[in-house]
């Protein structure tokens, strides 16, 4: 989510970049909350997500000199993905199977005749961005699965359906302190906060975002019916507003370590979707370990 904290003067190009942004968003976010409404379809738009993360992952990579092998990450994500949407039929937790099979059969796979020179680093590279991708954009339909009945709300009378609560406190939480420490560092940023990995971003944006992503997590409370206290709520905001930008950063390292931009230009005015997924990719496993932990005490 590199542009976020933005504390640069306004320009036209600004302004119409800003207006695309805005305009790819309006489009984005109805087909996400559609997606959140069934568990089926929110596993298949991760699914989606996690396809075309890992093409631009390995294509960051390959413009680094490095070879991840493309289509081992690709089933290794995607093992995840399948593992959690089955995960409520399955008598055990998938994700220690998953884990053991994964290092084993990518290993093995190194093991293919070949230019074996640099074996370890496109295993490593593989692995990890499968993981990083596959392994952590999954808690999204774990966080569906939640079925914990909720306490009625504002919006009671549209039937939201727990688990759709929980995905929405998740990107509302993340959208909002993306949102707001942007314009937050527009208009009065002024102290970097990693000027060599990410310029733009300022301490005054960041706390802006912070405090953002409390307060809407306390108001996700009220509007949604989440079984949960004020309280648990405004810490699991707070957690979101520090871990989220920390999953920005880690994309902008990444993107630094091999010199460019943006991780691709598949969303108008975002760039790729690693891009746009970079802080929920943090904040969703979080959240969802965070829900359990309140549920259950």
């Amino acid at each position: 989510m590199d542009g976020a904290n933005d504390a640069s003067a306004d320009s036209p190009s600004r302004a119409n970049s800003l207006a695309l942004r805005v305009a790819s968003v309006s489009v984005l976010i109805p087909i996400v909350i559609a997606a959140a409404w069934w568990p089926w379809s929110t596993a298949i738009l991760v699914g989606i997500c996690i396809v075309l993360a890992i093409f631009e992952f390995a294509g960051i990579m390959r413009r680094g000199g490095y070879a991840p092998r493309l289509w081992v990450g690709l089933l290794i994500s995607l093992t995840f993905c399948t593992a959690a949407a089955l995960q409520p039929v399955t008598p055990f937790d998938l994700s220690g199977a998953i884990i053991c099979l994964s290092i084993i059969g990518s290993l093995i796979y190194e093991l293919i005749p070949g230019d074996r020179r640099s074996s370890l680093e496109s295993w490593a590279l593989t692995f990890a961005g499968a993981y990083y991708v596959g392994g952590l954009l999954s808690y999204f339909i774990l966080l569906g699965q939640l079925n914990t009945p909720l306490h009625g709300g504002w919006l009671a009378f549209l039937r939201i359906p727990p688990g759709t609560s929980w995905i929405l406190l998740a990107l509302v939480v993340t959208w909002l302190q993306d949102t707001t420490a942007f314009f937050v560092g527009r208009l009065i940023g002024r102290h970097k906060m990693a000027p060599v990995l990410s310029p733009k971003k300022s301490w005054e944006g960041a706390a802006g975002g912070f405090v953002a992503s409390a307060l809407s997590a306390m108001l996700a409370v009220a509007v949604l019916g989440l079984p949960i206290s004020y309280v648990a709520a405004a810490l699991m905001g707070a957690t979101a507003g520090v871990v989220g930008p920390l999953g920005d950063l880690v994309e902008s390292l990444i993107k630094r370590q091999i010199g460019i931009k943006d991780s691709g230009q598949l969303i108008p005015g975002h760039g790729g979707i690693l891009d746009r997924i970079d802080s929920l990719l943090f904040t969703a496993p979080v959240i969802y370990y965070l829900v359990l932990l309140t549920l259950r005490s």
